[in-house]
């Protein structure tokens, strides 16, 4: 099974590294910054020290530049030494390291050693025999060669007072900048130990923000995937209550104030609810076409078998052969319905011609008179100022056949007993017009928006024949055209459908 990244972790990986990179780069820029800026101040804290610890040692020389050691002087080196966390070497005019208060073992190791004096003796090219005050890394002194890890001391000399140029000694500081502790390492790493902190604050934010922004939008994809494998019945669910959300269920005011990701949740249920609602009407027009198919299919094997077998006496076979030409035109009509649900995804291209318009209406209306006559209806034909002329117009004749031959059937199926339909064209702004008025119940306003959607049938017409494409047709190919179509209220009292076409 190949592992697959959610979108969920694609964000919480992405914006995590992207602060990660962003926080470690901070981190060695203000700790470069610090650590820089800390050692100076060190190295000027090392040699004001170094200064004033020269000026003490000073006052207790003797004549002949011996220091006279007592515990007032040794306790000030004491103090300086904690205060400042250095070694504190004072050292005589001889070389003599007279005090310290800790030097390393592996540098006394280094050293020689008076045995006379019984003091441990520093080179020369240690000692500050050019008289003036410093402060520096010790890698950049003469103690380079002998501290381990020299780039981590600091290094401060104040030669000792003296009215001659004649070297009368110094105090010596030595610093390790590593900590000794660990409050020390924490005070020594507080920068990266905080930009640390500052990205686990950050990262278990972004946890919790990715999750609310990503799960509506992983749930929308493991909908997405539910309806592309045929549930149509998945609905995308947010919130504690998991409503699945439409637009047709949302407060007005409340939709202008939600986000775009719960208005695209919002179009996503409505869109699926409209494609599972389309889907049912689909599977029961099959099933009424299904069924209106077995049954002239049954009439006419029927007959047929009863005209072989006898039983229907050849004086008869007219009579029901002329039924069974009704039967098969009548399935004739149920096929080419089949066929016309294809519309949408397999369009040919208009054929488009110059012909007149008023003398199709009347071939039409011939072809169907005997419907008329099957509900005794008056047709009235108001066709260019009554005069019958007729107006030519540029379109494809057989595509504007089926338009008018749906929208008359329609208005002969939803006529009366007796009634009245009506057929009228005129000219208005260089288009034609052609209606279709009826008398009979008429559309409902609530019924008016969707009467020309696939497979609609209004609610009084539910129980009438029909498979609910024909006006649906019949917009498709108005619109392949570039014209308008619409329902309205007639004044005969019942429906109305008028429609557009082109002048040459």
């Amino acid at each position: 099974m190949k592992w697959r990244l959610s979108i969920y972790g694609r964000t919480l990986v992405s914006i995590s590294l992207a602060i990660l990179i962003i926080f470690s780069v901070l981190a060695v820029v203000y700790t470069s910054i610090s650590s820089a800026t800390s050692k100076q101040l060190r190295l000027d804290d090392l040699e004001r020290n170094a200064n004033e610890l020269a000026d003490l040692t000073a006052r207790h020389m003797q004549e002949g530049g011996r220091i006279f050691i007592t515990a007032e002087v040794s306790g000030y080196w004491t103090y300086a030494a904690r205060s400042t966390g250095a070694i504190v070497c004072i050292i005589d005019g001889n070389n003599h390291i007279v005090y310290d208060t800790g030097l390393p073992a592996y540098l006394v190791e280094q050293l020689e050693y008076d045995v006379a004096e019984r003091y441990f003796v520093l080179p020369n090219e240690l000692t500050n025999r050019g008289r003036s005050n410093y402060s520096s890394a010790a890698e950049q002194t003469g103690l380079n060669e002998y501290l381990d890890d020299s780039s981590s001391w600091l290094v401060a000399s104040s030669p000792l007072p003296s009215y001659t140029r004649v070297y009368t000694g110094e105090v010596l500081l030595l610093r390790h900048l590593r900590p000794d502790s660990f409050t020390a390492l924490l005070q020594e790493n507080s920068i990266p130990i905080s930009f640390f902190i500052s990205f686990l604050l950050s990262l278990i934010i972004i946890v919790l923000l990715s999750r609310r922004i990503t799960e509506p939008i992983s749930t929308l994809a493991l909908t997405a995937d539910k309806v592309y494998k045929g549930d149509l019945s998945a609905r995308v669910k947010l919130g504690k209550e998991e409503q699945p959300l439409t637009l047709d269920d949302g407060d007005e005011d409340l939709a202008r104030h939600e986000d775009d990701l719960t208005l695209l949740v919002r179009t996503f249920n409505t869109l699926i609810a409209k494609f599972e609602e389309q889907e049912r009407q689909q599977s029961d027009f099959l099933s009424s076409i299904s069924h209106d198919l077995r049954t002239p299919i049954t009439s006419i094997h029927g007959f047929i078998e009863a005209m072989r077998d006898g039983t229907i006496p050849p004086e008869r076979y007219p009579h029901y052969l002329d039924i069974v030409k009704s039967e098969t035109e009548r399935l004739r009509q149920l096929i080419d319905t089949l066929f016309d649900q294809t519309l949408d995804g397999n369009i040919n291209a208009l054929n488009r011609s110059v012909f007149n318009i008023n003398n199709l209406i009347i071939r039409i209306v011939n072809s169907l008179e005997p419907l008329l006559k099957g509900k005794n209806l008056t047709l009235e034909l108001q066709l260019s100022d009554g005069e019958g002329t007729g107006y030519n117009v540029i379109a494809d004749e057989d595509a504007i056949t089926r338009v008018l031959s749906n929208i008359l059937t329609n208005a002969i199926r939803f006529a009366p007993q007796s009634g009245l339909v009506l057929v009228r064209t005129s000219l208005e702004n260089r288009l034609v017009h052609v209606a279709v008025e009826d008398n009979g119940e008429g559309i409902s306003d609530e019924d008016i928006p969707y009467i020309f959607d696939r497979f609609y049938k209004a609610e009084r017409s539910r129980s009438t024949e029909g498979s609910g494409l024909g006006l649906y047709i019949a917009r498709t190919l108005i619109k392949r055209h570039g014209q308008l179509i619409k329902a309205y209220h007639s004044d005969l009292g019942g429906a109305g459908i008028m429609f557009t076409l082109e002048r040459p």
